[in-house]
C-alpha cells in the first residue's frame, strides 16, 4: 500500500516509493530505496524534502512498530555536528616522517582528480572506485599526522587552484572528521563527495573559470551553475553516497540563507555540507589565485570566526578552528628568546607546538633551520609574526618546514 508521510514520521526500515518536492525532478538524485540510516532522512530533509510516499508492502509501515516511537525522535533532529571529543595532541608519526609519505598520495590523488575533470569535459561520471581508493590512503596519512597532506596540498602555483583545490577540501574534511572522531565510512564519504564537489566546473567556460578578476554579476550567475551542474554528472555514477550528492549541491548554501542554489539555512542544510563550506572557504582564501595572493592562517580563521552564525554554522565553525590549533601549523610565530619560526607540528601543549626556527632578531644572523619542541622548555609564544619580517611568503615558509 502507497502512503504519504510527512519527512519527520519517515523510519529506519520503510520503503521510499517517491520523493515529493518541488524541485525534485531536476535535484533527486536517488532511486526508490529502503530508509537504513537516520543520516539519509537527514540529508533528505536538507534538500527541502517535506513529504514522501512510502510502500509498506515492502517496508515498514508508520505504526508497525512499539520501537518506532523511539527512532522518529533522532530522525526529527535538524542537522547538527557530532560533538567534539578528540583535543589537539602531539600526532602518532612526526610530521617529517609523515610528509615524505604524503607527497606520494599528494600526486596520486592529483592523478585522480585529473582523470575526474577529464571525465567531467567529456560528459562521463567519475570513477567511484579510483576516488575512494584514493580517499582510503589520504585518510590513513591523516591519521597517522593530521598536517602533513594538508600543508603539502596548499603548496601550490597560483595557475594550479582549480587542480589542487578539491584535494586541499577532502583532506580539510578529513582532517576535520579525525577531529570530530566522525565514523570512517561518514567520513570517507565526506572525502569523497569534497573530491568531487566541484567536478561540474568543468563545464563552465574558461574564460569565466580563470578570469584574472572580480566575476560581473551575468558572470557570476554562469559560475554559480558549477553545483547543479556537479549532480547533474554525478547522478550517472554508480554507488554513490548520499553525502556526495549533498556536498555537491549544497556546499555554497549559508547558513543564514543567503547561499546558493537554494537559499537553504540554518537546519535545512546537511552536516556534509555544512562542513564543506568551511573548509571550500578556508582553502579559497588562503590559496595564491593568479589575481591575488592568499591570505595567510590565522587571518583566515579570523574571517571563519567573524563569519560564524551567518555564513557558517556556528559551532561546527569554532570546533574547525580549534581542529587548526591554537598556533596553526604553517604560521609564524615570535618566542620569547627573541626567535622566529613557522610552527611545524603539535605537541602534549596546544599553547607549546613544535617551531622550526628560521630567524633570531636579537643574533641578527642567518643559520640553517632547526626543529625545537617548545612543550618541555620555559620557551613561550608571545605572538604572530608577519612572513614578511624574514622575507618569505607563505608558500616559501611552507617548503621550509616540508624538507
Amino acid at each position: 500500500m502507497i502512503k504519504k508521510i510527512k519527512i519527520e514520521d519517515l523510519q529506519i526500515g520503510m520503503f521510499v516509493h517517491d520523493f515529493q518536492a518541488g524541485w525534485q525532478d531536476a535535484t533527486i538524485f536517488i532511486d526508490q530505496m529502503t530508509v537504513n540510516d537516520l543520516k539519509v532522512i537527514e540529508i533528505l530533509r536538507s534538500w527541502g524534502i517535506r513529504e514522501v510516499l512510502i510502500d509498506t508492502s515492502r517496508g515498514r509501515d508508520i505504526a508497525d512498530s512499539a520501537a518506532a516511537g523511539k527512532v522518529r525522535p533522532a530522525a526529527e533532529k535538524k542537522a547538527s555536528p557530532p560533538a567534539s571529543r578528540k583535543k589537539s595532541g602531539p600526532s602518532p608519526v612526526p610530521f617529517e616522517t609523515e610528509v615524505k609519505q604524503a607527497e606520494k598520495i599528494k600526486h596520486e590523488a592529483i592523478a585522480v582528480v585529473n582523470d575526474i575533470t577529464k571525465r567531467a569535459r567529456e560528459g562521463k561520471p567519475p570513477d567511484v572506485s579510483l576516488a575512494f581508493d584514493v580517499a582510503t590512503k589520504m585518510m590513513s596519512s591523516v591519521r597517522r599526522n593530521r598536517d602533513a597532506l594538508v600543508l603539502l596540498t596548499r603548496m601550490r602555483h597560483k595557475d594550479e587552484y582549480t587542480l589542487y583545490h578539491s584535494m586541499s577540501v577532502s583532506s580539510l574534511i578529513l582532517t576535520f572528521c579525525d577531529f570530530l572522531e566522525i565514523s570512517e565510512t561518514r567520513a570517507l564519504d565526506m572525502a569523497v563527495g569534497a573530491l568531487l564537489h566541484d567536478i561540474g566546473k568543468a563545464m563552465i567556460p574558461d574564460a569565466i573559470l580563470n578570469k584574472p578578476a572580480k566575476l560581473t554579476p551575468a558572470e557570476f550567475e554562469v559560475m554559480k551553475m558549477h553545483a547543479e551542474y556537479s549532480v547533474d554528472l554525478l547522478r550517472k555514477a554508480k554507488s554513490l553516497p548520499l553525502d556526495c550528492f549533498d556536498i555537491a549541491l549544497h556546499h555554497h548554501e549559508r547558513y543564514d540563507g543567503s547561499g546558493y542554489p537554494h537559499g537553504l539555512d540554518q537546519g535545512r542544510i546537511g552536516v556534509g555540507a555544512l562542513m564543506t563550506a568551511i573548509c571550500d572557504v578556508f582553502d579559497a582564501i588562503t590559496s595564491n589565485r593568479c589575481y591575488k595572493e592568499g591570505m595567510g592562517v590565522v587571518s583566515a580563521l579570523k574571517l571563519i570566526y567573524t563569519s560564524s552564525g551567518s555564513h557558517f554554522h556556528k559551532q561546527l565553525a569554532y570546533e574547525f578552528i580549534e581542529c587548526m590549533g591554537v598556533y596553526p601549523v604553517g604560521s609564524c610565530v615570535r618566542l620569547s628568546d627573541g626567535k622566529i619560526g613557522i610552527v611545524s607540528g603539535r605537541s602534549g601543549d596546544m599553547e607549546k607546538p613544535i617551531v622550526k626556527i628560521v630567524h633570531d632578531n636579537q643574533r641578527k644572523e642567518k643559520f640553517t633551520p632547526f626543529t625545537l619542541d617548545l612543550s618541555p622548555t620555559d620557551i613561550t609564544i608571545t605572538g604572530y609574526e608577519p612572513f614578511m619580517t624574514m622575507g618569505l611568503t607563505p608558500t616559501a615558509a611552507l617548503s621550509i618546514i616540508c624538507r
